[in-house]
């Protein structure tokens, strides 16, 4: 848990060639203010209070007064909260407790300040053209505040154009789709990408079935059959258990595929939620962290009379209203081990973003879990999921076989010495290493003289997860597979699947 993070701003990402400069100022409604020129005032009125969020946010109870931020020339800005307004003057009382009016006409730009009670997603435009896209804290007078993949950032207000509230998925899926004409089904296929890895599989799919029907894409049947999969994966299909059962023995009479021998059972997605939990690196959280507010009462009856939880009632109500990471520390502070799978985090900690990119989905999966490997019957007792591997529940489970494995008289991972890690020292060429892998038929080394930055990324991912480990509570017992008893051919000898004799 000692993942370091970089403070420079993030660009909202694009979409293959659909997040094009148009599709950002479709997503912010309209073009960036050029970086030296302030923007034209917007028609028929500069006042843009009724654009300042998403017409689907509900009301609230008793609306706060109304702030902004006022260009009054190319020398002055100034903020306040309006007092007084007509069709011809804007009055405001400004933080020093002034009370300014200006005529409307004469004004560059009048621009609607969001309120906050909460963190929310949401969109920085820039004067100088770019967008950031994170998570809003804060839109003030003097600076806006924004997380950006779990790291502040504050920007100072006259760097800023406006703040807006960002879309939903659906709702940018909406616009980009719109931008895309029918035929055009290389963007549209890169929607679908972009869809999947957004984990919205279900619109994913209904764009893929449209592409195939009307081009058939080998790409897009490919994704589609991946995503098909991925959707019956959550909707159950899969069990949810936990312990491993072992297959029916081939010694049972009929035609048994050898595939069917390997494990299939993987943690559920609540496990995956408190692996996340345990990994939490409160110098650079995750951006997503939800603590419901039953949680937070919950939490104040089972530990109230300790001296961390304040004693007023004014400060147990602020509870109700700080940053969900405040909670989670106090969560952390108490050792309430008991409320920690009732954290939702929502997205990854940098420690695991960086195992899935750098780690599994880059060398385990493709080098090391092949179905020749550790991912089928030939690769000894160790075995890792193959199936479903871009699946959060399958990648944390062989996270989980990974940091388990205990057979072979030295842990796979060494949190202490990482390079004395058995999945390092397996990796590196056989001359370069201090345990080297095992002479077997079709190993190549994975951190060769050409590729140092795989072995860089792996190093860095085991050094930044949390210490000292906390030993996940997660019921789950690594897979170890047996040799196959395969039935004796009709000579009287044993021949493996591909019909090469055992010896």
């Amino acid at each position: 848990m000692h993942a370091s993070a970089s403070n420079r701003p993030r660009l909202l990402p694009r979409l293959g060639v659909c997040l094009t400069g148009t599709m950002v100022a479709l997503i912010l409604g309209g073009q960036a203010a050029p970086a030296e020129e302030p923007p034209e005032p917007p028609s028929p009125s500069p006042v843009e209070a009724d654009d300042a969020a998403p017409s689907s946010t509900p009301p609230a109870a008793e609306a706060p007064p109304r702030r902004v931020h006022i260009w009054v020339d190319r020398y002055e800005e100034i903020g306040g909260e309006v007092v007084e307004e007509d069709d011809v003057l804007l009055s405001i009382r400004t933080p020093d407790d002034q009370i300014r009016t200006f005529t409307k006409s004469r004004l560059i730009y009048v621009i609607p300040l969001l309120e906050l009670p909460e963190p929310r997603s949401g969109l920085v435009e820039l004067r100088d053209g770019s967008v950031l896209s994170g998570e809003l804290i804060e839109d003030g007078y003097e600076t806006v505040v924004l997380r950006i993949e779990g790291v502040l950032t504050t920007l100072p207000r006259e760097s800023v154009v406006r703040t807006r509230f960002d879309l939903s998925l659906e709702e940018k899926y909406r616009r980009f789709r719109e931008s895309i004409e029918p035929d055009q089904y290389l963007r549209r296929l890169d929607l679908a990408r972009w869809l999947c890895d957004e984990k919205a599989y279900k619109l994913s799919e209904r764009e893929l079935v449209e592409i195939v029907a009307e081009s058939q894409l080998p790409e897009a049947i490919e994704l589609l059959r991946m995503v098909k999969a991925q959707i019956a994966l959550e909707e159950g299909t899969r069990p949810e258990g936990r312990s491993i059962e072992r297959p029916p023995s081939m010694r049972d009479s009929g035609t048994v595929d050898l595939k069917d021998m390997l494990p299939s059972e993987v943690i559920s997605g609540d496990d995956v939620n408190l692996m996340r939990v345990y990994e939490i690196d409160f110098r650079s959280p995750p951006p997503r962290v939800h603590v419901a507010p039953q949680v937070i009462r919950d939490l104040l009856e089972t530990y109230g009379a300790s001296p961390l939880i304040p004693g007023d009632s004014s400060g147990r109500t602020r509870l109700f209203r700080a940053d969900p990471m405040e909670i989670v520390d106090l969560m952390f502070k108490l050792k309430a081990r008991e409320f920690y799978p009732r954290i939702e985090v929502k997205s990854e900690p940098p420690s695991l973003n960086l195992f899935r990119q750098r780690v599994h989905d880059a060398w385990i999966i493709p080098n090391c879990a092949t179905s020749r490997c550790h991912g089928g019957l030939d690769g000894g007792r160790l075995f890792l999921h193959r199936r479903g591997s871009k699946s959060e529940r399958v990648r944390y489970t062989n996270l989980l076989i990974l940091e388990r494995w205990n057979e072979l008289g030295q842990p796979l991972i060494d949190w202490e010495d990482p390079e004395r890690s058995l999945i390092i020292q397996y990796g590196l060429p056989r001359n370069d290493a201090r345990f080297p892998h095992p002479d077997v038929k079709g190993w190549r080394p994975v951190f060769t003289p050409g590729n140092h930055r795989v072995l860089r990324d792996s190093l860095r991912w085991i050094e930044s997860m949390y210490r000292p480990r906390p030993g996940y509570p997660v019921e789950y017992e690594a897979p170890v597979l047996e040799i196959p008893v395969v039935p004796a051919s009709e000579d009287g000898e044993n021949t493996s699947e591909d019909g090469r004799r055992d010896r």
